[in-house]
């Protein structure tokens, strides 16, 4: 026996290892990915240990043998008496399911809940010790079932231990047959590692064989986060290997060696690794020949960080050189990169002295631009206020510019070498582009056929196209359904032949009911290289319940117009909801994505021109109004004169420190300033026009 566990010990680093590169083997085949995946790394050891059953406090204790007294559905909060950190976070407390699992965060499961790894309420982790639908009893040969904790041993290397004691292999009421057995989850102070111990088991009333299997192992804050163990009937149960899907769980059957139950003293142990994977890695702007990438930072706290990025989509392992190696920070631009190429981005964290986190479980990608025409020249202009600027530039035959009023996103004001603006108040900054190709180019099924359905299929479900030459998919209209107005989020995948995702996006979207559907318009800007048997899918969607497509039924002659093609660019051959690289043609359905807009534009960074507003200067209404008003002789002795004086509703005369000396209203043409002392006085004329006008005057 001891050589047999020498030996599962041994597969069971092998297996480890193997399960991680499943996980990144599921995401390239386009499983659901989760970008901070830290349980995956947790290392698993075997072995056979000591049960030591605990008095401690209980959480709770059978009271019958009846579904509401045996212990079947309850959950119970424990508050740690030190902090315990799983998964990169220290949380002071716990859920206690009757099921055989644990969970951290504020969510707790129900009390129904019986798929601790591969279910989906959003709790921030769990431990799972045998999770499925099981069931205490009630004074069965003098013996009880009973939920209970306690922290043992000193600081700091205390361990909290939950324990399940005197419990069925399942859920079960009746008392003819009954099968009990007990198992721990122990959690220790400071090393954090997790261990799960099973006392033997046996039967205290008959012999039923009860068999099944069960979710036993880690899980994250999502269930694509996970490190759990799978044998199955024709194997041992404490021969287990590693997982391979978050479902994996182990076979067990209370009366055959096998799979036979856990052996007393069967101890799991999962040690959280000593430097962990950053969080969150994400790609900002990028240009023809570099990308901005971020991250969130490890809790390791680590001295820097890795990349690895590379054309192909094939991911690092230990031995992978990285690209970057030990960047300070959590942020980072690659450059000396190729114009109009597609790159996958990995990312690890580096504590130094040979200790590095596993790579990232997924890679993010980005594509560069391509490279732009240049652009020549570009002049700007001072001009009077309340006038326009004519701004200009130049660049090679057949280039076009494009004028817009933002540095970023904005308005396209204008298309061509001179841009006139309207008339401005203040400076302002207008930015010019030089670009190639078109845009805007429309494809697809414009709009929805009458008597459309909704849809809830992803991943496999979508449109089949062939990009004949590089374009970029600038838009697509979607339906979103939710008969109650719901929002949500959408991701929309671009995925090749072979099912690897090249382009995706995620937005946020409304819902509208099926009878009254609301168009949104889904800007996505995706880069499409040549090839062949490409999909656009709805990867996953939140909040509404599904997006309204063309059902078969409706299908005038059995297709609803495929092929759609823009010569040289692209065909939209067929609907399909069958997995790539097969995509199984169905012209009789149209799943979700209308109306296309694409283009092969390629454009020059924007450049700033600016009109300048100088407001020293007099505009062309201010000089006609000097022109038409005239004051003489100046310098005067007694009197001065004034043409247009019908146009002048008032007259104020100052002394240049401002005080006012008089006020004529409706003045006459003659104005009679005899009593003025010599020197320099300013004439204000108020216009009936509502304008004004200030005009020096000395008198001698």
């Amino acid at each position: 026996m001891v050589k047999i566990y020498e030996l599962s010990y041994r597969i069971s680093k092998i297996d480890y290892y193997l399960k991680f590169l499943l996980i990144v083997i599921a995401f390239f085949a386009g499983a659901t990915t989760e970008v901070n995946a830290q349980v995956s790394a947790y290392t698993f050891a075997q072995s056979t240990g000591t049960y030591t059953s605990i008095a401690g406090t209980a959480l709770g204790t059978a009271t019958g043998n009846a579904s509401a007294t045996n212990l079947n559905s309850e959950v119970y909060p424990v508050t740690f008496p030190f902090n315990f950190n799983f998964n990169g976070t220290s949380y002071s407390s716990m859920n206690v399911s009757t099921n055989g699992f644990i969970t951290f965060g504020s969510t707790a499961p129900s009390t129904t809940y019986i798929s601790p790894i591969s279910g989906v309420t959003a709790y921030e982790g769990a431990i799972s010790a045998w999770g499925r639908d099981i069931s205490s009893f009630f004074d069965v040969n003098g013996r009880t079932g009973s939920v209970s904790w306690e922290a043992v041993g000193t600081a700091p290397n205390r361990e909290i231990v939950i324990q399940w004691s005197n419990f069925r292999t399942n859920s079960a009421t009746a008392i003819t047959t009954v099968f009990a057995f007990s198992f721990q989850i122990r959690l220790q102070e400071t090393s954090n590692i997790i261990k799960v111990v099973y006392d033997t088991g046996s039967f205290l009333v008959g012999s039923t064989a009860v068999s099944g299997t069960s979710q036993i192992g880690l899980r994250g804050s999502s269930n694509s986060d996970f490190n759990n163990r799978l044998n199955a009937t024709t194997l041992e149960f404490y021969n287990s290997a590693a997982g391979t899907a978050n479902s994996s769980n182990q076979a067990f059957n209370t009366n055959t060696a096998i799979p036979g139950m856990p052996t007393v003293g069967l101890t799991y142990t999962w040690t959280p690794p000593t430097c962990y994977i950053p969080s969150g890695l994400s790609v900002g702007s990028t240009s023809t020949y570099t990308a901005n990438l971020s991250w969130g930072a490890s809790p390791s706290s680590p001295s820097g960080y890795d990349i690895y990025y590379s054309t192909s989509n094939t991911p690092p392992v230990s031995s992978t050189v990285p690209t970057v190696q030990n960047v300070p920070g959590t942020n980072y631009q690659i450059g000396s990169l190729s114009p109009l190429t597609t790159y996958y981005v990995w990312i690890r964290s580096n504590c130094g002295a040979g200790n590095v986190s596993f790579w990232t479980s997924e890679s993010i990608l980005f594509t560069t631009s391509c490279i732009p025409p240049n652009l020549l020249s570009s002049n700007g202009v001072t001009v009077c206020p309340n006038n326009p600027a004519t701004l200009s530039a130049t660049a090679n035959t057949g280039v076009n510019l494009n004028w817009y009023d933002a540095a970023t996103g904005g308005n396209l004001v204008f298309t061509g070498s001179s841009f006139t603006t309207p008339p401005l108040v203040s400076t302002t900054n207008y930015y010019v582009t030089a670009s190639t190709g078109t845009t805007g180019i429309q494809t697809a099924k414009p709009i929805y056929s009458p008597s459309p359905s909704s849809g809830a299929g992803t991943t496999n479900f979508g449109l089949v196209f062939d990009a004949l030459g590089y374009f970029i998919l600038e838009s697509v209209t979607v339906y979103p359904v939710s008969s109650s107005g719901a929002s949500g989020t959408l991701t929309i995948d671009v995925i090749n032949s072979s099912g690897a995702v090249v382009n995706t996006k995620t937005v946020n979207v409304v819902g509208a009911p099926t009878s009254a559907p609301v168009a949104q318009v889904i800007n996505l800007n995706f880069p499409i290289f040549p090839g062949l048997n490409y999909k656009i899918r709805p990867g996953s969607y939140t909040g509404i319940s599904g997006l309204l497509f063309d059902p078969s039924a409706n299908a005038p002659s059995g297709n609803y117009g495929y092929p759609y093609t823009v010569q040289n660019l692209v065909t939209i051959q067929t609907s399909t909801l069958t997995a790539a690289p097969t995509n199984t043609a169905r012209n009789d359905l149209y799943y979700y994505f209308y109306d296309w807009k694409i283009g092969t534009k390629c454009e020059s960074p924007r450049t700033m021109v600016t009109a300048t507003v100088d407001t020293n200067c007099l505009s062309t209404s201010e000089i006609d109004k000097r022109d038409a008003i005239k004051v003489y002789p100046n310098p005067f002795s007694e009197i001065i004169n004034i043409t247009k004086s019908e146009l002048v509703k008032t007259i104020r005369v100052s002394d240049l420190s401002g005080k006012l000396l008089r006020t004529i209203n409706q003045p006459e043409a003659v104005l009679r300033l005899n009593d003025l002392s010599a020197g320099m006085y300013l004439l204000q004329l108020d216009m009936k026009d509502g304008s004004q006008q200030s005009i020096k005057i000395v008198k001698k």
